[in-house]
């Protein structure tokens, strides 16, 4: 009976082994340890690694990721400085590729050599420098494993990798790259808003005719992009930043268009050359309902689509006035009510220029309180008048006034309120009445407050000389 049972334990354990692979242990391959890393001879090179059973060491370098499960080695020594690409195949997820540089223990990660599978890029491509050895590691996480296609091979560089075989460019045009297979000349002029960007690639453009151009970087990790002619750099656009490089282009004279980044970023680009549009410059006032006494804001803006500020021009405020675009608000006084035409004509450092415009109307409303008369004395139960006077200058205006009585608390709550029309020029008296109480007689008086507003969706122009107060003693 054991011996049945053992012989059915045997065939499930036999059964398991064929259906689940990595349920049976593996060797590893021989190249698992940095030691006996397989040594490439010779380009292009191409192989099956496999990574069943391997295991990671306790110093495999985990500069490309934290989770290092096994993994497998390769060496190569370059003959010469050239341009390699490392990529892997076989349709599954893994392994990540890494190159280094250095001895066992003191290992260095070459820039941009980090091929991760979550990223969807199935190769790594970087410079090589003569009689310098690359260590290659291939690595597993999460216990992956399995067989990969693994080719090593020399790539040439990009053909507009100089400034002398610099792309001619026309436009409207898209171009293409890729910054891995690109390298810095010794004597190339490079990007002041980037100075790391150092592989790069040329484009070469004369306009026929003199225009507003843009560089768009429109995919990718957004290289940096700098603009020269004469000597002289005329824009420059850091990597990383999506904004777009902006240059006037004069008629029959040549430009030169660099992209570049770092060895640690450099990857594919796509770059769209075009007519920059036109300014639409506008100026927004603030309050966009002044008087005679507003000190109006204005913040004029390019109206750019590419996102450039107006780094100079001026407004004109419709009086007959003026005032330079400086970068910061700028506030006018008008003397005179009426309509302006407030007018903004601006430019962006790249040389654009363009006007804008808006209608402002200045209408001053404000009225005033010349006077509010109380009786200086009362008694409890008495009835008294009290009057305010509303003078108008301006238009013809509908006045409340509230009247309001303090309480023991310092608040006041309204008693009372008239709504009349005060014409202009014009004073109107609001007569009120108020009947005194015993709390009025406890306190020993009572203060009075009058406040007037304006109807019909006006603000007055001068609130502070609408509120005035008067006290009568008991």
């Amino acid at each position: 009976m054991l011996s049945t049972r053992t012989a059915v334990i045997g065939f499930i354990a036999a059964a398991v082994s064929v259906l689940l692979p990595g349920f049976a242990h593996a060797d590893p391959p021989s190249n698992d340890d940095f030691d006996t890393a397989t040594t490439i001879a010779a380009l292009p090179f191409r192989t099956t690694a496999a990574t069943t059973g391997t295991t990671a060491a306790a110093d495999d370098p985990t500069s490309c990721s934290g989770q290092i499960t096994g993994s497998v080695w390769y060496r190569y020594t370059a003959p010469a400085d050239g341009i390699v690409r490392t990529s892997r195949g076989g349709g599954r997820f893994g392994p990540f590729i890494a190159v280094y540089t250095g001895a066992r223990g003191d290992l260095t990660q070459v820039p941009g050599a980090c091929q991760n599978p979550l990223n969807g890029i199935p190769s790594a491509t970087f410079h090589v420098t003569a009689g310098t050895t690359y260590h290659v590691l291939l690595f597993e996480i999460l216990g992956g494993s399995g067989k990969v296609d693994f080719d090593f091979m020399a790539v040439p560089p990009e053909p507009n990798d100089a400034v002398a075989a610099a792309t001619v460019a026309g436009l409207p045009a898209e171009y293409t790259g890729d910054l891995a297979r690109a390298s810095a000349e010794p004597s190339e002029p490079t990007a002041s808003c980037d100075p790391e960007a150092v592989q790069s690639v040329w484009y070469r453009y004369t306009p026929e005719r003199t225009r507003s151009v843009s560089l768009d970087k429109l995919y990718g990790k957004a290289p940096a992009i700098s603009v020269h002619s004469g000597g002289v750099e005329l824009d420059c656009v850091p990597a990383g930043n999506y904004l777009e490089s902006v240059f006037t282009a004069v008629a029959g004279q040549t430009y030169y268009i660099r992209v570049a980044d770092s060895a640690e970023r450099a990857a594919w680009f796509d770059l769209r050359i075009a007519t920059a549009p036109a300014l639409q410059p506008r100026v927004n006032p603030y309050p966009d309902r002044p008087s005679v006494y507003t000190d109006v804001e204005f913040n004029p803006t390019s109206g750019d689509q590419l996102g450039r500020k107006l780094v100079s021009g001026e407004i004109r405020f419709g009086d007959g006035t003026s005032a330079p675009i400086t970068g910061t608000p700028i506030r006018h006084k008008y003397t005179v009510d009426g309509t302006y035409q407030v007018e903004v004509t601006g430019s962006t450092n790249d040389g654009r220029t363009g006007t804008g415009s808006t209608s402002l109307k200045v209408e001053t409303h404000d009225v005033s309180l010349t006077g509010f008369s109380a009786p200086a004395t009362a008694r409890v139960d008495q009835t008294k008048s009290l009057k305010v006077s509303v003078v108008n200058a301006r238009y013809g205006e509908t006045v409340k006034v509230r009247l309001l009585r303090q309480t023991p608390e310092g608040y006041f709550n309204e008693v009372g309120s008239l709504t009349q029309a005060v014409a202009a020029p014009g004073k109107v008296d609001f007569p009120f009445a108020y009947t005194y109480t015993g709390a009025d007689a406890a306190a020993g008086k009572v203060t009075f407050k009058v406040v007037a507003t304006l109807e019909d969706n006006h603000d007055d122009a001068r609130p502070a000389d609408n509120e005035l107060v008067a006290v009568t003693k008991l």
